[in-house]
């Protein structure tokens, strides 16, 4: 039987992202931090990455990370909503926090799948592939994504692509199960926040107020890009043949029996789907 959270955690309110990653989580957070009566974080210790591999074949090591790492972790902050920006929350976590009775609100945060993939590859964070990626990111053979068959042999860049189609997938699921749940899921992305309307808009979903300080925070940085990496990424060139690529890891995913934007129901803690692919024996 699962421990109930603690009181002061159950109190709270919680939001989440789900979202890919290299997205704008960084500028979701320093848009957000001044908002009244919540406490924003980016990527706070205890971070999801600690176990986020483990989690993918062990689902019960989110459960213990939830109830002896993070719930703790957040029940010390004073504030009574607590939002974190960490892409890594929709990885494996989403279902064991359900699980142990709490439903989050959401954020759906988007840019373009080649913008998302673009970066990664600059960055050698390839899914699956390299140290980065593996610890980061979701891989091609974790239980549960929809992956092309002999993924082994995609190109680097293929790899990134096949990730932003997995967590669009899973943005749209989740979605459509806080709808059902009558919970809130905000859509946005960096883009949309840019502009005054945007940024009312999340704020409005979410119910969070902005102080005046604040307001003239974003009026003077909204435009300033936030945690770019331009230092750390590589100089090598992207493939000359693109969309070639993204068009064959669709193709290759349509071959095996992957349906891309289908809702499924849950069976396993650790992901939004069935640990059984839904691929042609």
């Amino acid at each position: 039987m699962l421990s109930a959270p603690s009181k002061d955690t159950a109190s709270k309110r919680l939001i989440f992202t789900v979202t890919t990653g290299r997205s704008g989580t960084g500028y979701l957070a320093s848009f957000l931090r001044p908002a009244r009566r919540c406490a924003v974080f980016h990527e706070p210790a205890p971070g999801f990455e600690l176990v986020m591999r483990e989690v993918q074949t062990t689902p019960n090591a989110a459960l213990d990370f939830w109830r002896n790492e993070k719930l703790p972790a957040i029940s010390k902050v004073p504030e009574p909503v607590y939002c974190e920006t960490s892409h890594l929350f929709g990885l494996g976590f989403v279902e064991p926090l359900l699980e142990l009775g709490i439903v989050p609100d959401i954020i759906l945060l988007t840019r373009e799948k080649r913008a998302v993939a673009t970066s990664l590859y600059q960055l050698d964070t390839i899914p699956g592939r390299t140290p980065k990626g593996l610890t980061y990111y979701l891989s091609p053979d974790d239980p549960g994504v929809l992956a092309p068959d002999e993924w082994q042999g995609l190109h680097d860049y293929q790899l990134c692509f096949w990730y932003c189609l997995e967590i669009e997938r899973r943005q749209r699921l989740y979605a459509e199960r806080w709808r059902a749940l009558g919970r809130t899921a905000v859509w946005t992305s960096v883009a949309e926040l840019r502009t005054f309307r945007g940024a009312r808009r999340l704020l409005a979903g979410l119910g969070l107020r902005l102080s005046p300080s604040g307001w003239l925070q974003y009026f003077r940085y909204r435009h300033v890009p936030v945690n770019t990496k331009t230092a750390i990424k590589t100089d090598r060139p992207l493939p000359t043949d693109i969309e070639r690529l993204e068009e064959e890891v669709l193709e290759r995913i349509n071959e095996a029996n992957c349906t891309i934007f289908k809702n499924t129901t849950s069976e396993h803690a650790s992901s939004p789907m069935s640990h059984q692919t839904n691929r042609q024996p």
